[in-house]
């Protein structure tokens, strides 16, 4: 096993990143943006922004 440590260039970073990937202006409904929050009531679970403004109802 090689222990040695150094700094991950931009390529190495794309291999042990694992295609993990930010685009603007994507929206996918089964993600929920963790940077808002949700809220549940009666039976309800309301998704917020970054900005606190609700941005889904299930």
């Amino acid at each position: 096993m090689n222990t040695a440590t150094h700094e991950l260039d931009i390529e190495m970073l794309d291999v042990v990143a694992g295609g993990f990937k930010w685009q603007p202006n994507t929206k996918n409904d089964d993600v929920i943006d963790a940077r808002g929050g949700q809220i549940k009531i009666l039976g309800f679970t309301i998704t917020l922004d970054i900005k606190g403004n609700p941005s889904s109802i299930s």
